[in-house]
């Protein structure tokens, strides 16, 4: 009846989607090699992961490249004095491809990228790449390390989500070609995912912290976006009782069961108890209160039926492509309201303390003191690069 939109509670699983999306969608290894031993464990990490030789071959898994192993998780540069990994660049790669994109076809009118042409300041594509992981590490270390010097940890429920989320990776891939699927994407093994996972709860810990805290917040509160001017929406609210024509065998049946049902709202009967026990839209049982929309969110007859009535008023029956609706017009709710996808969203004032954190955060990393060493140059970026045109022939 509505369109989803659903919203994402936790910020870090996007980096999840934005580090291994490519080679989990593309299905590049087609049979589980079974799993392993779940060895991994999701605490805390205050040093980076010891170091492991993840091999360089992948069983049954022809379409993968894996990156040649290191053998020891050597530092690649510094940020305020802090070392930066290995590890904590490896897996960026496609991340910072995605960052560089538009400035690489603003200069060139093309997106197939000649890794070795001369791209900024005197400096080829790859080792301007380079530098933009490091930059992105550079942001992991600096809240990492404004973390620890606010006492901010992992609670057991983050450990907890954590580690079920990694489980449902394992079984739905198997422990072996999950690896091996994390591999392709910079990650030596899945303890190094899990690291990842804990740094990205850490983060979401820390701007939590910052917003309850005034006093904290007062370092960036400069940032603070103003608020938008929304323009003027006509606020729709409703519940209803749903015939839904999956659940008959005909729709001549779905009208009759209806009908009985609109008899009995109009003998005076309670909508709300009538609604429970024979309603066939499932989220009314979420949203038993009714819907609050604006236009272009439900179904046209729905909308428009639901305009026409008065506040507390009911409605005949509405056919729609779902079914039968009995809509009861009800107050809207300003602080719960359903909108398109399409359509520009409020942000909260929890919106934009988030954007000024970060934005906070990524202006630290502008003035920081970033040393790149030599051995930034042995950090391998695949051959195969979602961007690159190295296979063309």
């Amino acid at each position: 009846m509505m369109k989803s939109n659903a919203r994402k509670k936790h910020f870090w699983i996007l980096g999840l989607l934005m580090a291994i999306a490519l080679t989990l969608m593309t299905g590049c290894v087609t049979e589980s090699a079974g799993n392993g031993n779940d060895d991994y464990t999701s605490t805390p990490q205050e040093t980076p992961a010891a170091a492991a030789d993840i091999g360089n071959t992948a069983p049954d898994a022809e379409n993968v490249t894996v990156p040649p192993p290191f053998e020891e998780d050597f530092v690649v540069a510094r940020v305020n004095g802090i070392d930066v990994y290995v590890s904590d660049v490896s897996f960026l790669v496609m991340q910072a491809e995605m960052a560089l994109m538009w400035e690489y076809f603003e200069m060139f009118d093309d997106f197939n990228i000649d890794r070795e042409r001369e791209f900024r300041d005197g400096l080829t594509f790859d080792e301007v790449l380079r530098q933009e992981m490091v930059e992105i590490a550079a942001f992991t270390k600096i809240f990492e390390d404004m973390a620890r010097q606010l006492g901010i940890t992992l609670s057991n429920d983050d450990i907890e989500m954590i580690d079920d989320h990694v489980d449902m990776l394992v079984e739905q891939h198997g422990r072996d070609e999950l690896e091996n699927l994390l591999r392709t994407d910079g990650f030596r093994d899945l303890q190094h995912l899990v690291d990842y996972f804990n740094s990205q709860m850490i983060l979401e810990n820390l701007v939590q912290a910052i917003m309850d805290d005034p006093a904290e917040f007062a370092r960036f509160e400069q940032h603070l976006p103003e608020e938008e001017e929304m323009p003027e929406e006509e606020l729709l609210g409703a519940k209803h009782i749903l015939a839904n024509f999956d659940n008959f065998d005909d729709p001549n049946e779905a009208y009759i069961f209806a009908s009985e049902l609109l008899t009995r709202v109009n003998a005076g009967e309670d909508f709300a108890t009538l609604m429970a026990e024979y309603g066939q839209d499932p989220g009314m049982v979420m949203s038993p209160d009714g819907y609050t929309f604006v236009s272009g969110v439900m179904v046209p007859e729905f909308e428009e039926a639901t305009r026409d009535l008065a506040i507390g008023e009911t409605s005949g029956l509405v056919r729609s492509q779902f079914g039968y609706h009995i809509i009861l017009r009800t107050e809207p709710n300003e602080n719960d309201v359903m909108r398109p996808q399409w359509m520009p969203q409020p942000r909260t004032l929890e919106d934009r303390m988030i954007e000024a954190i970060i934005m906070g955060l990524r202006e630290m990393v502008e003035e920081a003191d970033i040393e790149i060493l030599p051995a930034m140059d042995d950090v391998y970026l695949g051959s195969d690069s979602w961007m690159s045109n190295d296979d063309e022939e």
